[in-house]
């Protein structure tokens, strides 16, 4: 693992995590038809490139060196981070509108989130 010299170099780094994340941030009020489109786009793109992120790690873990799956490996856990996110998101939208959606999760029905994990 790569150490930093200064912590100079690690704040730089996390303030471009942060910049790479902020994307994922739904910036239209709670429940409103903006909201629900906005919240649409970022929730696919978080399943296919959850998915893509999975396929490579399942097809090139072998022929990959071991920093570089601890790197898709690490990108996977962010990405499952904001899809919890963006579930609590509808969840909490849907609630404002009266609909009970207790043990329901969109992000694990549509991506078998409780099948065998990597």
């Amino acid at each position: 693992m790569k150490k930093f010299k200064k912590t100079n170099d690690f704040d730089m780094l996390l303030a471009q995590e942060i910049t790479n994340l902020d994307r994922f941030i739904v910036k239209s009020p709670l429940g409103t038809n903006e909201f629900w489109s906005e919240w649409q786009k970022k929730a696919g793109e978080i399943v296919v490139t959850k998915a893509a992120i999975k396929k490579a790690i399942r097809l090139y873990e072998k022929r990959l060196p071991p920093e570089q799956i601890i790197k898709l490996s690490a990108m996977l856990e962010s990405y499952k981070e904001i899809a919890s996110y963006l579930e609590l998101l509808r969840e909490t939208a849907l609630k404002l509108k009266g609909v009970d959606v207790d043990g329901f999760n969109l992000f694990d029905t549509i991506e078998g989130e409780n099948e065998e994990e990597i």
